[in-house]
């Protein structure tokens, strides 16, 4: 048997490494945190990072558990009592269904996270974990007996396998991660069709498996969206340029459907590699069209390179209006970029304009209390929304792990830290708000918006 890497984490919250051990054949130590590190907000709930080894043997080796009480920070060791696994995780059978009800009493969320996978993962993943402490430390004290369990995958899809494999041992509810889309598909081979998976930022979800929600894939709703605000300032064709990616290929297929169904016509759909950082063939195509409005739906690192292109390569000479989706309304765009390359572009926002979202009060008083430091970072309310999404199925009813789908798609718009959601035909889709970019600010679109022609 291959030796387990060794493994060292700090909480952030209390300052506690628990490290792993390094020897061959030992299963890395269990420690607990019976208590202390959360002041002011009595009945955290337990929070528990299962550590693997490189080889993924002992993927439920290793454990700290989180709990608010009285008194210090006390680590206790506790003998290594896990046999190592040698084997691959067995995939599940598509067609099989979770147990009725958890084993344990309470209700049990597990996460699979790159705990001690790259240096970005794991910076990463150390902040998405603050939000689920933060959420579940709230869900106590509104009286939920909620358990977090996070296996750490090591960033791998073979480690993201056996993650889940735990995790379904454990009777998890719902499973929040992987991060990426080919660790995502790995852990859904690992799990009946009926379990639900929350991914901050996988771009792909895996072809034909409902309940898989991400909130970077690609949303059809934001298409539909930015056809309907098109078609209402009295754009009737388009020329449409966007990358060969999961994400924007989505949204401009609703885009395209939409458009065409209200009675629009697309004169040419531009698909460009993505990486590309020269965009004269693809613009030089969409000006000989002269198209009433070129759509570019792309990253905000695209359209920081495409913006200046626009106009370099002449398309502001045909005075089109430029639209494009959610990227051009990133800070890295808006602040960014200079304004006479954003001005008049028409484009998608997650806020009405206008307005700035802030986390609330709550949630941020419980952060800073927590953590004993400012939130400065987005990535906590990320875990925080994820976690209240399988909390608000449980709510309202879903017991069992194969009723979570179900019950979330009849749910109302839910209302997060980092945007309004709703699950539509087994997806996570936001809700959008068509505006007008000027001046570097964002600016209300209605139907009777004057038409400014784009890069004057």
């Amino acid at each position: 048997m291959r030796p387990c890497a060794a493994v060292e984490r700090t909480s952030v919250a209390s300052g506690a490494a628990i490290r792993g051990a390094g020897l061959a054949g030992a299963a890395p130590r269990r420690s607990r945190f019976p208590g202390g590190f959360v002041r002011g907000l009595p009945g955290s709930a337990m929070i528990v990072l299962v550590y693997a080894c490189s080889t993924g043997a002992g993927n439920t080796a290793a454990s700290n558990g989180l709990r608010a009480g009285a008194g210090p920070v006390v680590v206790d060791s506790v003998p290594d009592i896990v046999e190592a696994e040698t084997a691959e995780a067995d995939v599940r059978d598509a067609g099989d269904t979770i147990a009725e009800g958890p084993p344990s009493a309470g209700l049990l969320i597990g996460a699979v996270l790159p705990v001690s996978g790259s240096p970005s993962n794991r910076q990463y993943a150390r902040r998405f974990i603050e939000g689920l402490e933060v959420g579940a430390v709230l869900a106590r004290q509104a009286g939920v007996d909620v358990e977090i369990v996070i296996e750490d995958n090591l960033g791998t899809a073979s480690g993201s396998a056996r993650g889940v494999d735990a995790l379904l041992d454990r009777g998890a509810l719902a499973i929040i991660g992987p991060l990426d889309a080919d660790n995502m598909r790995a852990a859904v081979r690992a799990a009946p069709r009926d379990l639900a998976f929350f991914s901050p930022t996988a771009r792909q979800l895996p072809y034909g498996r409902r309940g898989v929600y991400s909130v970077a894939a690609g949303d059809p709703a934001a298409g539909r969206t930015l056809a309907r605000a098109l078609w209402d300032l009295g754009y009737a064709d388009a020329v449409i340029i966007h990358p060969r990616s999961s994400r924007e290929s989505v949204e401009m297929d609703a885009f395209r459907l939409a458009f065409l169904s209200l009675g629009g016509f697309i004169a040419r759909r531009i698909r460009y590699t993505p990486g590309e950082t020269t965009f004269e063939n693809y613009l030089t195509q969409a000006k000989a069209l002269e198209p009433s409005v070129l759509v570019v739906a792309a990253p905000p690192a695209d359209v920081e390179l495409l913006a200046p292109q626009i106009a370099f390569f002449g398309l502001d000479e045909i005075e089109v209006q430029v639209a494009g989706t959610a990227g051009w309304t990133d800070p890295l765009v808006v602040e960014g970029v200079a304004a006479r390359h954003t001005d008049s572009v028409i484009a998608l926002s997650t806020t009405p304009s206008g307005e700035v979202r802030e986390p609330p009060p709550e949630f941020v008083g419980a952060y800073e209390s927590l953590f004993q430091r400012s939130l400065n970072s987005t990535i906590p309310a990320a875990g925080f929304d994820l976690l209240r999404m399988a909390l608000n199925a449980h709510r309202e009813g879903a017991l069992t792990a194969g009723e979570v789908i179900a019950t979330l798609e009849e749910l109302d718009p839910f209302e997060g830290v980092t945007g309004t959601y709703s699950f539509t035909d087994g997806r996570l889709t936001r809700q959008f708000y068509p505006v007008r970019i000027l001046g570097g600010a964002l600016h209300p679109l209605t139907a009777d918006s004057t038409l400014i022609p784009a890069l004057r």
